[in-house]
């Protein structure tokens, strides 16, 4: 008999090394359905508070937002009835599934286990001891799995995926670049609640692991990287545009820096300078139409990606064109950052530039990649978002 009611206290698990973990698809066909509407199919609430600029542009250069003991927090999403107390006995299995492996485990408890995905993780076991509910948190875990109990059913169910919730503080700006960092991360299946500041997950357990991490790090460091992002075309009055004199004209001594990328240059520059008035002598010599504007907002450490059409005017809708941020912030107020502009056919340009909170990062002379003789001019407007709470 592997089982016996428990009545004692749980002993310790011994569980053998993991084999490795099988593929499967996560998104069978669908059956035919009738299509939405277009106006539908677009629609995206994230949309008008990433693209509306004014707030951060207006708010000091430094922000705070208070922590709560509840922030920051990742939590299942359902209520999990406790499995029978019995203790297991000395279960050992070879090259058996995980599903397999289970329902041989609590068979004699008369628990039936249903599976949601069609393979799992082969495992090895010798002599597993301790309390059935430990001893199935450990082989689950083992093989990334999750699973639930219905006591009324008595049913096991496992799943390669668990319903979580994330409670951030209620900031829309802070839930902006966690939703860019996860999404960084290759986390998708995020629905976010922007009343409640909480965001629904449907995760694995890597992605779980992926989380905690993200969590650990902002709490630890507290700090967030917010670039108020312009983007505009510029299309020169003659054969080609002159950035040397317009430079010469705004003043070569307002720009702390010029670095080179693969192609076009970064221009680092004082806040005070605004991209307003450099904006005056470009257009002297350049058409400028703006086409997108939005908040990139991102963790001190990580990545994130900010999509020029999720923002842009009908004429840049459809454009692949992106800007990346991957910033180190500096006790001192400094910045190492890459900028990287991006497409889908390939890395444009990348640079690196040592910036300070509240500068002005202009890239430009990057070729449009859909209208010849077009240029993108791409202005960042870098904020500090600092959490507090607590002592």
């Amino acid at each position: 008999m592997r089982l016996k009611y428990l009545f004692s206290i749980a002993l310790p698990i011994m569980l053998a090394s993991v084999a490795s973990a099988q593929i499967f698809n996560l998104y069978p066909a669908s059956g035919t359905v009738n299509a939405p509407t277009k106006s539908v199919t677009l629609l995206n609430i994230e949309t008008p508070f990433r693209c509306q600029t004014d707030d951060i542009r207006n708010q000091k250069i430094i922000t705070s937002v208070k922590v709560e003991k509840d922030d920051f927090k990742l939590r299942l999403a359902n209520t999990l009835d406790e499995l029978p107390r019995y203790e297991v006995n000395g279960y050992s299995f070879e090259e058996m599934p995980l599903d397999e492996a289970l329902q041989q485990l609590v068979e004699e408890a008369k628990i039936e286990v249903f599976t949601d995905d069609e393979t799992y993780v082969t495992l090895n076991a010798k002599d597993i001891y301790g309390e059935l509910s430990v001893v199935i948190d450990e082989l689950t875990r083992a093989g990334e799995t999750y699973y639930k109990y219905d006591a009324k059913q008595k049913g096991l169910y496992l799943s390669r995926r668990a319903n979580f919730e994330l409670k951030l503080p209620n900031n829309r700006v802070l839930m902006l670049g966690v939703l860019d960092a996860l999404r960084g991360a290759g986390i998708e299946n995020i629905t976010p609640n922007w009343n409640t500041g909480i965001l629904s997950l449907l995760l694995t357990r890597e992605e779980e692991e992926r989380i905690q991490e993200l969590v650990t790090q902002i709490m630890k460091d507290g700090q967030l990287l917010v670039a108020d992002t312009q983007v505009y075309a510029l299309t020169s009055f003659n054969t080609n545009g002159n950035w040397d004199k317009i430079i010469q004209s705004f003043g070569a001594d307002k720009i702390h820096s010029s670095n080179n990328g693969l192609m076009g240059k970064l221009l680092s520059m004082d806040h005070q300078t605004s991209s307003k008035k450099l904006m005056q002598y470009i257009r002297q010599y350049y058409q400028v139409t703006p086409i997108s504007q939005g908040m990139a907002v991102v963790p001190n450490g990580w990545k994130m990606r900010f999509d020029i059409n999720r923002c842009a005017n009908a004429a840049y809708a459809q454009s692949q064109i992106s800007v990346l941020l991957y910033p180190h912030l500096k006790k001192n107020g400094r910045i190492d950052t890459q900028v990287t502009i991006d497409s889908t056919s390939g890395e444009l340009s990348t640079f690196k530039v040592n910036a300070a909170i509240d500068d002005e990062l202009a890239v430009i002379g990057i070729p449009d990649q859909n209208n010849i003789g077009v240029e993108l001019l791409t202005i960042m407007n870098l904020k500090l978002l600092r959490l507090v709470g607590g002592k």
